[in-house]
C-alpha cells in the first residue's frame, strides 16, 4: 500500500499506521464473510463486595463481552445490567436478570445469543445449572469468554468448567467476607476504630483529622470517631437510672413518650428517614439498655448476617439475609475506652443481670419480676413505692369504684414455695389511709421545731461538689492515660519503629486527648449547697402542711418520686416502714408508724 501523502511513511489514516506498528488488526478483517454469530444481548452485575463504581464495572465487563464476540460477528443489541444484586441471589430475584429471563419468551426480543463478560460475577454456587435450561428451551446460546466461545451442552469439560466456576464463585465471596470481618475485627480490639454507619442514639460522628493511611488522605477521606450528643445522652443516662430504679421497658417508653421526649428517628431524622418518628416503642428502649457503646469502648460483631433459605421446600428459590446474634467468641471489644462513655461499666453490668433476671427461669423467674406501670386513666399515688414485707415484691394498683388499693396476690408466687405457704391469698391496702399519714410525716420533717434538723440532714447529704470532682478527675485521667500512650509511642519511632505502623495507634491518642479535654472544658462549675441556701428554699416552701394539703394528686406523686420514697407493708402488723432517699442522700433515714 502506497501512503497518500509522503510524510515520513505514515499514511492519511493515522489510526490505521498506529494499530499496524502495535500488531494490531481491524475487527472486521477476522471475521470471515458469512460467519457471524449475529444479534446478542449483554448481561453483567457490578459486585457489592467491593465499592466498585456501577459505571466502571458496566463499562469493563461490557467491553469484555464486545473484544470476545465481535471478531466473530457478534453484535450486542441490548444490555441487562444489575446493580446492587449479590450474587447470591437467584436470576429469578435479580432485576435486571429476572427482566432478561422474560424476555426469553418473547419471539420478538431481537436477539438469538446472550454473551457476559465475567462469568463469576453472573452465576454462583449450583445456578447455571439451574438457568442454562430455560435458554435451551428458547432457542438462546450462551457465550462466555472464560470458555472460549458458546457454552456447548454436551461437552464435558464445558459442563465441568461451569460447575468449577459457580464454586470459585462462591468461594471468592466467602473470601471477601472473612477478610473484611477479619480486618474490621482488628481494628476494633487495636485501635477501637469506629467501623462507619449511624451513631447510637446518644453520641454523634465527629471529624478527627486525615485518614492515617497517606494514599486515603490524599483522595480526602478524614477519620471518624464517636462524641457525645449532650442531649440524646441525657436521655440515655435517664434510661439507666430508669431501669435500675425498677421500671421496665414499656413503663420507660411511656415515661419518655409522656415527658414529650422525642425518640430517636425524631431526634435525627436525616438518619432515620426510613422511621416515622411518631415515639418511643419498648423494643427501641431495649436496644439502648442492650448497646455496650455506652461504656466507652468499641464494639463489633454483635449481630451478623446470616443467609437462611427463603422456602425450605424449594432450594432453588435461594436465601435471604437476616440479621442474627453472634457467638460470644465472635464479638470483638476494643483493648481501651475509644470515645467518652455514657454509662459506666458498673451501671451497664447491673442492667445486664437485671435484664437476665427478668427474662428466664421459668415461673419461678416471672413471679420474681419487678413491674412498674406508669400509665392508666387513674392516678395511683404509691405506683412502685409499695412493697409487701412477706415477699418483697411490689403491690399493683387496684382501682375500686370508691377507693384505690394496692394488693399483693399468692397467685403468682412459686407454687409450694416457703413464702407461698405463708403467702395470704391477697393481701390488700387502701391507698387513702396510707396518704394520710404519709403526708402527715412529710409536713412535720420541716415543720418549725424540726426544719433545722432536716436542713442538717440534708446540707450533710450534698454529695454534689463530690461528684463534680470525681467527673473532673476521671477526665484527666483520660487525658493522662492518653499522653502516656503518645509518649510510648513517640520513644518507639525514636528507637526505629516503622512509623507507618504507629500512624493509627498516634492518631487514636490523639483523638482520645482531644475528646477528654473537651469534655474536661465542658464540665460546669457545680458546688454544694450550703445550710444558708437550704434555709431559704425551707422559707420559700412554707407551711409544708397547707402546701401538701392543696397539691394536685400529679404533684404529689411527683414529690414522693424526688424523695426516692419507698414502703414496706406488715400485713400481720397493719404497719408501713417508711424510708425517704432524696437524689443527693447517701445514708438512708426513716421513721416507723402504724397507718
Amino acid at each position: 500500500m502506497q501512503p497518500d501523502c509522503d510524510t515520513g511513511g505514515v499514511t492519511t489514516d493515522a489510526w490505521a499506521t498506529l494499530d499496524e506498528m502495535l500488531g494490531l488488526e481491524a475487527l472486521a478483517d477476522q471475521v470471515p464473510a458469512g460467519v457471524g454469530i449475529g444479534r446478542l444481548s449483554f448481561y453483567g452485575r457490578c459486585s457489592t463486595e467491593d465499592n466498585q463504581d456501577p459505571r466502571t464495572s458496566w463499562a469493563w465487563q461490557l467491553s469484555e463481552a464486545k473484544r470476545f464476540v465481535e471478531p466473530l460477528g457478534g453484535e450486542i443489541v441490548e444490555e441487562f445490567f444489575d446493580i446492587g444484586q449479590s450474587r447470591s441471589l437467584p436470576w429469578e430475584r435479580r432485576d435486571e436478570a429476572s427482566r432478561l429471563l422474560t424476555a426469553l419468551k418473547n419471539p420478538a426480543r431481537g436477539w438469538d445469543g446472550l454473551v457476559v463478560g465475567e462469568a463469576t460475577r453472573c452465576w454462583y454456587s449450583n445456578q447455571f445449572s439451574l438457568t442454562w435450561p430455560k435458554f435451551h428451551r428458547y432457542g438462546v446460546s450462551i457465550w462466555i469468554p472464560s470458555l472460549g466461545g458458546q457454552f456447548d451442552p454436551e461437552s464435558t469439560v464445558h459442563d465441568m468448567a461451569m460447575t468449577i466456576t459457580g464454586g470459585l464463585s462462591k468461594s471468592e465471596r466467602q473470601h471477601v467476607q472473612r477478610r473484611v470481618r477479619a480486618a474490621m475485627a482488628a481494628q476494633v480490639l487495636i485501635d477501637g476504630k469506629h467501623q462507619g454507619g449511624r451513631a447510637p442514639y446518644g453520641y454523634c460522628v465527629v471529624d478527627a483529622g486525615p485518614h492515617p493511611n497517606p494514599r486515603k488522605a490524599q483522595e480526602g477521606y478524614r477519620v471518624r470517631v464517636l462524641d457525645i450528643d449532650p442531649e440524646a445522652a441525657a436521655v440515655v443516662e435517664r434510661i439507666f437510672a430508669l431501669y435500675l430504679d425498677g421500671f421496665g421497658h414499656k413503663s420507660i417508653a411511656e415515661i419518655l413518650n409522656r415527658d414529650g421526649v422525642p425518640c430517636p428517628s425524631a431526634h435525627m431524622p436525616r438518619q432515620n428517614r426510613h422511621r416515622r418518628g411518631d415515639g418511643w416503642q419498648h423494643a427501641t428502649v431495649r436496644a439502648i439498655l442492650d448497646n455496650p457503646k455506652y461504656t466507652g469502648y468499641a464494639i463489633y460483631g454483635r449481630w451478623q448476617k446470616v443467609e437462611e433459605l427463603l422456602d425450605p421446600e424449594d432450594v432453588a428459590a435461594g436465601h435471604v439475609t437476616r440479621f442474627r446474634r453472634s457467638p460470644q467468641s465472635k464479638v470483638v471489644r476494643s483493648r481501651e475506652p475509644a470515645h467518652p462513655a455514657i454509662v459506666s461499666v458498673e451501671d451497664f453490668t447491673r442492667v445486664q443481670l437485671a435484664m437476665r433476671a427478668r427474662a428466664g427461669g421459668g415461673r419461678r423467674g416471672w413471679s420474681a419480676l419487678e413491674r412498674t406501670r406508669v400509665r392508666s386513666k387513674r392516678m395511683y399515688l404509691l405506683r412502685g413505692l409499695l412493697r409487701c414485707s412477706l415477699c418483697g415484691r411490689k403491690m399493683e394498683g387496684a382501682a375500686r369504684k370508691h377507693a384505690v388499693f394496692y394488693r399483693c396476690s399468692a397467685r403468682t408466687l412459686v407454687p409450694g414455695s416457703e413464702v407461698a405457704a405463708s403467702h395470704p391469698p391477697h393481701v390488700y391496702l387502701r391507698e387513702d389511709h396510707v396518704c394520710g399519714a404519709l403526708n402527715e410525716w412529710i409536713a412535720r420533717l420541716f415543720a418549725p421545731e424540726h426544719r433545722d434538723t432536716t436542713i442538717d440532714a440534708l446540707a450533710a447529704a450534698d454529695d454534689t461538689g463530690e461528684r463534680a470532682t470525681e467527673r473532673v478527675q476521671a477526665l484527666r485521667q483520660r487525658v493522662t492515660a492518653a499522653e502516656s500512650t503518645m509518649r510510648r509511642l513517640q520513644r518507639a519511632l525514636e528507637a526505629g519503629w516503622d512509623p507507618e505502623s504507629l500512624r493509627e495507634q498516634y492518631n487514636a491518642a490523639a483523638a482520645e486527648k482531644r475528646s477528654a479535654e473537651a469534655d474536661l472544658a465542658a464540665v460546669p462549675e457545680q458546688r454544694g449547697v450550703n445550710r444558708d441556701e437550704l434555709r431559704g428554699l425551707v422559707d420559700t416552701i412554707g407551711d409544708m402542711t397547707r402546701v401538701i394539703n392543696e397539691a394536685e394528686p400529679q404533684d404529689l406523686a411527683d414529690l414522693y418520686q424526688a424523695l426516692r420514697l419507698s414502703m414496706m407493708y406488715d400485713h400481720a402488723a397493719k404497719v408501713i416502714e417508711a424510708t425517704i432517699r432524696p437524689a443527693l442522700c447517701v445514708d438512708k433515714s426513716g421513721v416507723r408508724g402504724g397507718t
